[in-house]
């Protein structure tokens, strides 16, 4: 479980403990405050006097990514996915103020329904991991109560006070308003649960227009029918595309974003747009939509310069993630590979006069996009296979596999 050693995971690893659950303490030292390395040494004593195993892991926290509360909170998050197996669970002690907090920051962002819907129970992470949250419906008024009864000690964080931080101030300032009106976390808590459902709904509809935009695997991303898109509304555009950026563990985009992206789809035929979408693009080539991953630029020098061996027989690795890898009709060999350098010309097999690779690589469909990344395969000075695309006449009797490892 993640342990920061304030009230809510003092609460839970106390209660985890008394059941008796295997469960490990992690802790993740920010460096933030002076007083970092210090509450290190006293979560680390309080989950031995509970019989937990304990680890602690120091980071560096970039304030560059998304702010510091943000970047607090991905640097944690790389910890449990480096300490979490396939198979396990991380526990976090938010309670329902914290949901509370969560909503009413998102409304301030202008979130839509999906962030209204805040934090998940039960969220599913990747190899059959997940985060579970069992004190969502748990006030901290509640906790203290519990820890109090208890004899528990607790980290009293002194950031908690600085108001400059939205969380802070909504904390301190909208809530307690709020509190002595209405019994806020037991009202968010329905709110939350009607909003997911909402999500819920939203979800199965975008599902169903993945598919009626025949949704399929391309050679680097997925591609979608481009007409079958253009046919929906706008609302089903935009909710098709947060599903499908979902789908591929990317990050959501800002709604000028996901905007730009809908006006690019709609430019010119003859137009190829890509249009960045939080660490993924999307991209339009002849009758599809495409979603992918970011593409590196290649340097001239690699380009130009850069040429591999290959025997054939095991898997080559290129470059960003590209890798060659022979097919069952692939034969073993003395092979050298590099990319385009301009000007090559080839003869397919099943062709009687050669073409300009730039001509050919037009007719194959290939995506613009992956046409300097395309590998050229060579036996001394004869070119016999272009990618996965196609043989030469004097090349094997089918080209080996190209594809995009991630």
């Amino acid at each position: 479980m993640g342990y920061s050693g304030g009230l809510d995971s003092a609460v839970l690893l106390h209660l985890l403990a008394r059941a008796e659950l295997p469960v490990t303490a992690v802790h993740v030292n920010h460096g933030i405050s002076p007083q970092a390395d210090n509450w290190q040494a006293h979560c680390e004593t309080f989950a031995k006097a509970m019989g937990v195993p304990f680890i602690g892991h120091k980071v560096q926290v970039c304030r560059e990514d998304g702010g510091l509360e943000q970047a607090a909170r991905s640097a944690r998050y790389r910890v449990f996915e480096k300490v979490m197996a396939p198979g396990d669970q991380i526990l976090l002690a938010h309670h329902g103020d914290d949901q509370t907090e969560t909503l009413l920051l998102r409304l301030m962002r202008g979130a839509g329904i999906e962030g209204l819907a805040a934090m998940d129970e039960c969220r599913a992470l990747s190899e059959g991991r997940s985060v579970l949250r069992p004190l969502l419906r748990v006030s901290r008024e509640e906790l203290e109560l519990y820890a109090r009864a208890q004899g528990l000690a607790w980290i009293e964080d002194e950031s908690n006070a600085d108001l400059a931080f939205d969380r802070n101030y909504i904390r301190s300032q909208v809530v307690p308003a709020l509190t002595a009106r209405w019994p806020v976390v037991n009202r968010v808590s329905r709110a939350v649960e009607n909003l997911r459902e909402s999500a819920g709904l939203l979800q199965d509809i975008a599902l169903d227009d993945l598919r009626g935009c025949a949704h399929c695997e391309a050679r680097f991303g997925e591609s979608i029918d481009l007409q079958g898109f253009r046919a929906l509304s706008v609302p089903r555009q935009k909710n098709l595309l947060r599903m499908w950026i979902r789908q591929l563990g990317g990050r959501m985009p800002e709604s000028a974003q996901l905007q730009e992206g809908l006006e690019q789809v709609r430019a010119a035929a003859d137009a190829q747009p890509a249009v960045t979408l939080g660490d993924l693009v999307l991209r339009r080539y002849r009758d599809r939509l495409y979603l992918t991953p970011q593409l590196q630029p290649l340097s001239d020098s690699v380009a130009g310069e850069t040429v591999w061996r290959w025997d054939g027989m095991c898997n080559l690795e290129l470059t960003d993630g590209w890798t060659l890898q022979p097919d069952k009709g692939w034969p073993a060999g003395e092979y050298t590979v590099h990319f385009r350098r301009g000007g090559e010309r080839a003869r397919p097999s099943s062709r009687s006069h050669s073409q300009t690779l730039k001509k050919l690589l037009q007719e194959y469909a290939l995506e613009p996009w992956l046409r300097g990344l395309v590998p050229l395969i060579y036996t001394g000075d004869e070119l016999v296979a272009v990618g996965d695309l196609f043989v030469t006449a004097k090349g094997p009797s089918q080209p080996p596999i190209w594809r995009f490892l991630d």
